[in-house]
């Protein structure tokens, strides 16, 4: 049975992991992904290069979702009238309050939450059955219209070998037919039918049978058609 991709990856990872190539408690997901990216082959298909930035992306996205918000400065800020009355009393508090208003004013570097090897695994299993549920509607829709063609072709065709039946009775109950011509026109309305391309391609399966020959001296004009009776 072949691995899917999913399973592929998965087991790399627990490789790499086992080898100590990364922190299973702290996997870098860009890495990872970067690495698996440079390893697919040259000439890997389109269908496994597209599900791979498929993950790809996902994975990515997990990643962005580990950013955390920045950590609330621990050091309490005071009310700006007794930062001012401390200042003005010690110089040294003065000093003190002009480097903390100065590191509070800077926006501090986001920190990452550690994404382990545990969440990573989930995460690609879980993009998996989304992708193999996905895949499998897309197919049963398809399969479905396939269906739905084949017996709208059936129809027709059962229905174009009625028409060419009922046609080939009709001439063959008129000999008259043997001595002249018809044009098609005039076999519409002796035919009594109004399907103009059901007859043709009737006329067709006819003329096939060596039943009719087909007359037309050039491309776009009338066609005319003389019944062959046995």
């Amino acid at each position: 049975m072949n691995s899917t991709p999913a399973q592929i990856a998965i087991a790399k990872l627990i490789e790499l992991a086992e080898t100590g190539e990364i922190d299973p408690w702290d996997v870098q997901v860009i890495e990872i992904i970067d690495r698996f990216l440079k390893e697919l082959p040259e000439k890997a298909d389109l269908a496994q290069s597209g599900q791979t930035f498929l993950w790809a992306s996902m994975l990515v996205l997990l990643k962005a979702n580990s950013l955390t918000e920045p950590e609330v400065d621990t050091i309490e800020s005071l009310e700006p009238e007794t930062e001012l009355e401390l200042a003005t009393r010690n110089p040294r508090v003065a000093v003190s309050l002009e480097k903390h208003l100065r590191r509070r004013t800077s926006a501090p570097p986001l920190r990452q939450r550690r994404v382990t090897l545990t969440e990573l695994i989930t995460q690609i299993r879980e993009l998996e059955a989304k992708f193999t549920e996905k895949t499998r509607v897309k197919r049963s829709k398809t399969s479905a219209k396939v269906k739905a063609q084949l017996i709208t072709q059936l129809a027709h065709q059962e229905n174009l070998t009625e028409i060419a039946n009922s046609l080939g009775e009709f001439l063959d109950s008129h000999k008259e037919f043997e001595l002249t011509c018809l044009q098609l026109e005039e076999l519409l309305i002796l035919f009594n039918s109004q399907d103009r391309v059901g007859v043709f391609w009737a006329l067709l399966l006819l003329s096939a049978e060596s039943k009719v020959e087909l007359i037309q001296e050039q491309f776009y004009q009338d066609l005319t058609i003389k019944p062959i009776y046995p």
